[in-house]
C-alpha cells in the first residue's frame, strides 16, 4: 500500500477561507486525510492513500504547475481529485506553491 503526503503552511490571514474551501475538497474527495500541526497551527498535511507511482507524479506536476494534468481516469478517486481546482489555494500558502512539499511512500516489506 502506498501513501501521497502534500504538506503545505497556510497563511494565518487565509485560514478562514481555506478552512472551507478544504472541507468542500474533503466532502468531494472522502479518501483526504487531513492533519494539522498541533505545534505548528496552520501546517497541514493531506493524505492520499493507495495511489500508484504514475498517479502521484501527476499529481505533484498538477499541483506545482497549477495545471489539470492527470491523464485518464484510473479510479474513481483520482478523477474527483482531478475535478479539483486546486491553484485556488496557492494564494493562501505561506511562500506560495513552491513551498507545496509532495512526497509517496510505500509499505516497507
Amino acid at each position: 500500500m502506498s501513501k501521497v503526503f502534500v504538506e503545505y503552511h497556510i497563511l494565518p490571514q487565509h485560514r478562514s477561507v481555506y478552512s472551507h474551501w478544504i472541507q468542500i475538497v474533503s466532502d468531494k474527495c472522502p479518501e483526504l486525510e487531513l492533519l494539522e500541526g498541533v505545534d505548528q497551527p496552520g501546517l497541514f498535511i493531506e493524505v492520499w492513500s493507495g495511489w500508484s507511482r504514475e498517479t502521484y507524479l501527476q499529481m505533484k506536476q498538477m499541483r506545482r504547475s497549477g495545471t489539470n494534468s492527470l491523464a485518464g481516469s484510473e479510479n474513481e478517486a483520482i478523477a474527483r481529485y482531478r475535478a479539483i481546482e486546486w491553484q485556488s489555494m496557492d494564494p493562501w500558502i505561506q511562500g506560495g506553491v513552491s513551498k507545496i512539499n509532495i512526497w509517496h511512500f510505500e509499505k516497507v516489506r
